[in-house]
């Protein structure tokens, strides 16, 4: 055989025993190795934040920091059973507003803003806290009636009631913008006396962010 071929030939062989040792290495190394090159990768937990706590998070950044978390994951999971139930607004909005579930504190300020005042000839000028959740009730009903008919679309076609439930936390939490939201809280002071106002903004703080919409 020429000299060119042997020189060939075995440098065909060293190749192929390269890789071949290269291969057997690779296997018989023990499967931390590989991992042990990135071990930030298993050392981070990803916390998978839940529809529903995004809805909570946006209404305590946007809304209100009257409710705790508990409190307001009741409240999200009522209007889900409600609106799964296709149960009209002003049904579904009185049991949201129950006063069952509130501390005494929260009560405190609900009867110092819901009390009603009384104006300078002694009679009573108005309830606060009634007006204003008139203006919500007006204001939310068109978009629970959105909700409703999505849900009822979803049960049509046999969707989960999980999944009903995850979609009105999900809706509710796109529903939650400054945009929104802005008008609604605007409203609810145009629809007061000055003497209610002072009141609701004064025992009622913690009611709605008022600051944050310049009210």
């Amino acid at each position: 055989m020429p000299r060119t071929s042997l020189l060939a030939a075995a440098l065909t062989l060293s190749v192929c025993l390269a890789n071949a040792s290269v291969v057997n290495a690779a296997s018989s190394s023990p499967p931390q190795a590989s991992m042990s090159a990135k071990p930030g990768l298993l050392q981070r937990p990803q916390t998978l934040v839940t529809p529903k706590q995004t809805a909570i998070n946006k209404i305590k950044t946007l809304l209100t920091t009257f409710f705790t978390d508990q409190q307001l994951s009741k409240i999200l999971d009522r209007m889900a059973e409600n609106i799964y139930a296709n149960k009209p607004f002003k049904e579904s909005f009185d049991t949201l507003i129950a006063s069952n579930d509130l501390t005494q504190s929260q009560m405190a300020i609900i009867v110092k803003v819901g009390g009603g005042l009384q104006n300078d000839s002694g009679s009573t000028s108005g309830v606060p806290l009634t007006k204003a959740l008139a203006v919500l009730l007006r204001r939310f009903e068109p978009y629970y009636n959105d909700m409703s008919k999505t849900i009822l679309v979803m049960r049509s076609n046999r969707r989960t009631k999980a999944d009903c439930f995850n979609q009105v936390y999900v809706m509710v939490a796109k529903y939650l913008t400054k945009s929104n939201i802005a008008p609604v809280l605007t409203e609810v002071k145009s629809s007061l006396t000055s003497k209610e106002w002072q009141s609701l903004r004064a025992h009622g703080a913690a009611l709605f962010l008022w600051s944050k919409y310049g009210l």
